[in-house]
């Protein structure tokens, strides 16, 4: 346990990696009041699956407007503790990971701005 924390001290003095993780959690925590404050405001059904064919299929209940933002919080804690990991042995894997979370952390806003944005 003491070994991760010190993992973790090191990663926070890389420049690169802690711009990752601010890129990450600043959308995060902007989709989250974001989803908060307009809720209740929200439909029973919301489009949310755009990968299945047009119709009824892409409806979901509007609980389920918080699944990205869990996803995206969970990849991103994932990626980031083992980019934070691995950052010593191989720092290319390490902002690999940490930039994938970033990329994801940002297409999840967007999804979750424009859905919110389409039902008001």
């Amino acid at each position: 346990m003491v070994r991760l924390f010190k993992k973790i001290e090191e990663a926070k003095t890389d420049k690169y990696f802690r711009t990752f993780f601010y890129i990450w959690i600043i959308p995060l925590l902007l989709i989250i009041i974001f989803t908060v404050l307009n809720y209740a405001g929200l439909p029973k059904e919301i489009p949310l699956f755009y990968s299945r064919t047009w119709g009824d299929n892409q409806i979901a209940q509007k609980g389920f407007i918080f699944l990205p933002i869990g996803g995206t919080l969970l990849l991103g804690i994932f990626n980031l503790g083992l980019g934070a990991n691995y950052l010593q042995k191989n720092v290319v894997i390490s902002y690999f990971l940490a930039g994938c979370a970033s990329l994801v952390s940002i297409l999840s806003a967007i999804t979750i701005f424009n859905i919110i944005n389409l039902m008001k």
